[in-house]
C-alpha cells in the first residue's frame, strides 16, 4: 500500500483500486517558427507522419529525417521518403508559426533501446522525459567514439583536458540530436536514477541584441574557439561573437569561456536563411563588447563552412579594417 491506497503494479503510481490504470500519455512538445529538431520519447500505435502531425494542421510545412523527408500535399496528404516516426531517431520539424506538436495515446520508449550508429552523423533521439548530462548518458566504452555531438543551434565537442565544452552539456526528453560517430557501434543511453526526471540547469545569459537575430536553420556548423584577443587582451566573459556570410548575420554566441561555440547557418532552401552559408563559403566573425559596446573584426581566415561539421581553432586575433584607401601622389 501506499498512503493507504493500493498500488497498481503496471503503472507504479498510488492509486485507488477502483481506478483504471493508462498506458499511455499525452506528449506535447512547444515548437517555435522555423526549423525545430526534436524527438518523441513516446509513440503512439499509428506512428505515421499524418498522425503524429495532425495537431500542427497547415501550420506544418515539413519533416526532415536522416536522409529522408516529408512534405504536406493539398491533395495527396503527406508526401515523401519519410512515412513513419521511429522512436531512435530525431527529426527537423518545420512550421510557419510557433505550436504547439501534440501526440495521443502515446506509449513510453523503454529508455535502454539499442541505437545502431554507423560511421559519421547520426539523427538520434533521447528516449526519456528528462535529462542526463552527456559525459553520464553516454557509455564509457563509447564516448571515444563520439567525435562530437549537435544539437538545434547548441554542440560539444570532447577535448582531452577539458572534457566535453561547447554549449550542449546534456541529453534532453523532446530533443534531437547528430551523434558523430567513428566507426560504427550500438549502445543504450545510461539514465541515472536521481538525474532522469530533472532538467539540468544552464547559466543565464543575456539575450542576443535584435540587430544581431538570425533563423535557425536545418544546416549547421559550429566553431569552437579557445581565445580570442582583441587588441591584444583576452576577450570578456559576456561579450557576443557574431558571424556573418558577407553582410548578413548567420550566428552568434556569448562568450562563456575557452572553446565557445560558434553557430553559424547555412542556407537549407527557405526564405529566412537567403543569404546563408553554403558550402565551401568562408564565414566572418566580429566580436560586439558587452561592456561597450565597441566592434572588433576578426581574422577571416577560417575554414571553409561544411554542414554539420565542427571545426576547433586557437587563437583569433581582432584585425584593423582601413576605413579608407589613398593612393597620395608620387615622389619624388
Amino acid at each position: 500500500t501506499c498512503n493507504g491506497k493500493a498500488i497498481i503494479d503496471d503503472c507504479g503510481e498510488c492509486v485507488n483500486e477502483s481506478d483504471v490504470c493508462s498506458s499511455t500519455i499525452t506528449l506535447e512538445i512547444d515548437l517555435h517558427n522555423g526549423a525545430n529538431l526534436i524527438s518523441l520519447y513516446a509513440l503512439p500505435e499509428d506512428r505515421s507522419v499524418s498522425n503524429i502531425m495532425s495537431s500542427l494542421g497547415d501550420n506544418a510545412t515539413g519533416v526532415i529525417g536522416e536522409g529522408v523527408a516529408a512534405s504536406p500535399n493539398p491533395v495527396l496528404g503527406w508526401v515523401g521518403s519519410l512515412s513513419q516516426f521511429s522512436e531512435t531517431s530525431g527529426y527537423w520539424v518545420k512550421v510557419v508559426d510557433s505550436g504547439t506538436l501534440v501526440v495521443n495515446d502515446a506509449t513510453l520508449t523503454d529508455p535502454s533501446i539499442v541505437y545502431d550508429l554507423h560511421n559519421g552523423a547520426n539523427l538520434i533521439s533521447f528516449p526519456y522525459e528528462g535529462s542526463v548530462s552527456i559525459a553520464e548518458g553516454l557509455p564509457d566504452d563509447i564516448e571515444p567514439q563520439v567525435t562530437g555531438i549537435i544539437g538545434e543551434g547548441v554542440a560539444a565537442s570532447p577535448n582531452p583536458v577539458l572534457g566535453w565544452v561547447g554549449s550542449l552539456n546534456s541529453f534532453q526528453g523532446k530533443k534531437g540530436y547528430w551523434l558523430k560517430m567513428d566507426g560504427s557501434a550500438s549502445f543504450s543511453f545510461n539514465i541515472p536514477d536521481a538525474l532522469s526526471r530533472e532538467s539540468i540547469p544552464h547559466p543565464v545569459k543575456s539575450e542576443l541584441p535584435l540587430e544581431f537575430s538570425f533563423a535557425q536553420s536545418t544546416q549547421q556548423a559550429f566553431y569552437f574557439v579557445d581565445n580570442i584577443l582583441l587588441d591584444g587582451k583576452s576577450i570578456e566573459s559576456g561579450d557576443w561573437i557574431i558571424a556573418y556570410s558577407g553582410n548578413v548575420v548567420v550566428g552568434a554566441r556569448q562568450w562563456n569561456g575557452p572553446f565557445t561555440d560558434i553557430p553559424v547557418m547555412g542556407y537549407d532552401g527557405e526564405y529566412e536563411t537567403a543569404g546563408y552559408m553554403e558550402v565551401g563559403d568562408r564565414p566572418q566573425f566580429k566580436v560586439i563588447s558587452e561592456m561597450t559596446g565597441e566592434v572588433y573584426n576578426l581574422s577571416d581566415e577560417l575554414p571553409v563552412w561544411v554542414n554539420n561539421e565542427l571545426y576547433t581553432l586557437g587563437v583569433i586575433e581582432s584585425v584593423i579594417i582601413p576605413s579608407a584607401i589613398v593612393l597620395d601622389g608620387a615622389y619624388p
